[in-house]
């Protein structure tokens, strides 16, 4: 992936990435799955963050584990973070190689 400059990446977010985080959250993240916009936000802006810094696939993993035990007090379950994990960010890397191909 190619780094985005500061411009790049608000715009990536401001038109439409940051809703399309929240539809992959709620999609792919048991603890998310019927959640509101606004449950959706913050875990939503935890997990943009990280993909900003383009970290790997574990560490948006181990995020998601601490956000169902700090946020959301759901069970631990880290088969379910390691899948949303991979999903986000082949989602983001298809986001990423479109903007690097446009």
């Amino acid at each position: 992936m190619r780094p985005r400059s500061a411009n790049e990446w608000r715009s990536f977010w401001h038109h439409g990435g940051d809703a399309e985080l929240r539809e992959v959250l709620r999609r792919e993240w048991p603890p998310l799955r019927d959640a509101t916009e606004q449950a959706c936000a913050r875990p939503a802006e935890r997990i943009a963050t990280l993909l900003g810094s383009n970290a790997p696939v574990r560490a948006l993993a181990s995020e998601l584990s601490r956000i169902r035990a700090d946020e959301i007090a759901a069970e631990p379950d880290r088969d379910a973070d390691q899948a949303t994990a991979e999903a986000i960010h082949a989602w983001f890397a298809a986001h990423a190689m479109v903007d690097a191909n446009s």
